[in-house]
């Protein structure tokens, strides 16, 4: 702050807040005075009277204050560090380091002080020296910027990845309910066809039509079949009875058997 802004803010006293101290220095200066003690009291009262701030911007700035009196304090903390070791400060996924800042004056400029600052996900760090920070409110405001594009990222993120986990889910249900849906299929598929699921109507024949078209006992079937590898079909929902197998195979077999009574009718 000015020399005339801190004139500015002691005339006014505990009313200062109520006005634009800045505003009515910059409007003083524009009429060559350089010291409150340069203009003339009605002219003064007349100036401060054209800057002062309403109901609505009393209250952004008496929010804006607050957000700025707890930067500078976790500034300040962040500072007193040992010579040489860099500052660091950090909200979020917000960084500021700081270099040379005096660790007794919190006033800006700080003319040896370097600042870097950076955004988490970010590679486009912003680089600034003492005389670039003029002031509290100018630090502030590049380093609220910041966290608003941080808090904006972060949200979308966050989105993206709700969405994705809804995604999955209904792609697990989705699964689920196709696996039911095919498993219901099959069973209605395996009453009506002999051959299964897989479509393929086979034709059987029972364990007595085997024994006498092999010419052999009932009670031998399972044992041939057995030998040369052919498995019963599964029985049909609501039937029991004899075991049943592939004609085809059961034909296959007894054709190919070598000698006296090989079956070569199928050939």
């Amino acid at each position: 702050m000015s020399d005339l802004a801190c004139g500015i803010s002691t005339a006014l006293g505990d009313a200062a807040e109520e006005f634009d101290v800045e505003a009515i220095a910059a409007a003083l200066r524009q009429r060559g005075v350089q010291h409150v003690d340069e203009v003339a009291e009605e002219e003064f009262w007349a100036v401060v009277q054209e800057h002062a701030l309403s109901k609505a911007q009393l209250a952004e700035g008496a929010e804006t204050l607050s957000a700025l009196e707890r930067f500078k304090a976790e500034i300040r903390e962040a500072v007193q560090t040992p010579a040489g070791v860099t500052a660091l400060w950090t909200r979020g996924g917000v960084t500021l380091e700081i270099d040379g800042f005096s660790r007794v004056s919190m006033a800006l400029p700080q003319p040896i002080a370097a600042y870097r600052l950076t955004v988490a996900g970010s590679d486009d760090p912003v680089f600034l020296r003492g005389q670039e920070v003029s002031s509290w409110e100018r630090l502030w405001t590049l380093v609220e910027s910041r966290l608003d594009v941080w808090t904006a990222q972060v949200s979308e993120r966050r989105g993206a990845y709700d969405r994705a986990l809804a995604a999955k889910a209904a792609a697990r249900e989705a699964l689920v309910q196709a696996e039911a849906a095919a498993d219901r299929a099959r069973r209605a598929l395996a009453e009506i066809a002999p051959g299964g699921a897989d479509g393929e109507q086979r034709e059987t024949m029972s364990r007595d039509e085997v024994a006498a078209y092999l010419g052999i006992a009932p009670v031998s079937v399972s044992k041939r079949m057995s030998r040369w590898n052919i498995d019963a079909v599964p029985e049909r929902r609501g039937q029991r009875g004899q075991a049943r197998y592939p004609a085809a195979e059961v034909q296959a077999k007894a054709a190919a058997r070598p000698g006296r009574g090989a079956r070569t009718d199928l050939r």
